[in-house]
């Protein structure tokens, strides 16, 4: 059982990691990824969504969770308009924040 953040604590992560720039992002901090495609057909958006949160809750590794990821990009290749990540919020506090702690800690002394 994890520990439930604080809206408050989330809302200030999200502000530092949309400043990140996002080009190696381990799978295990990401919550899914969406594959927006080029379509000919018109207005209408088609988008590919990877739900890298439900692949972790099926028991599916990194290396895993990689493989998917990589599988659907070079099938997709040709359509890619973008992909975008959404990051697991609280996955990356609870890496973080601890050694954020240490930092501040060290500073105190």
């Amino acid at each position: 059982m994890g520990i439930k953040l604080s809206t408050e604590f989330l809302d200030k992560w999200k502000h530092i990691i949309n400043d990140v720039e996002k080009s190696d992002i381990p799978t295990h901090l990401i919550d899914k990824l969406v594959i927006r495609l080029f379509v000919d057909d018109g207005n209408e958006e088609h988008l590919q969504t990877i739900d890298i949160s439900s692949l972790k809750e099926e028991g599916y590794v990194a290396e895993e969770i990689e493989d998917v990821i990589n599988e659907t990009l070079y099938e997709l290749n040709d359509f890619i308009d973008s992909v975008d990540f959404f990051l697991d919020i609280d996955a990356v506090a609870k890496e973080v924040q601890p050694e954020t702690d240490k930092i501040l800690t060290n500073l105190g002394k």
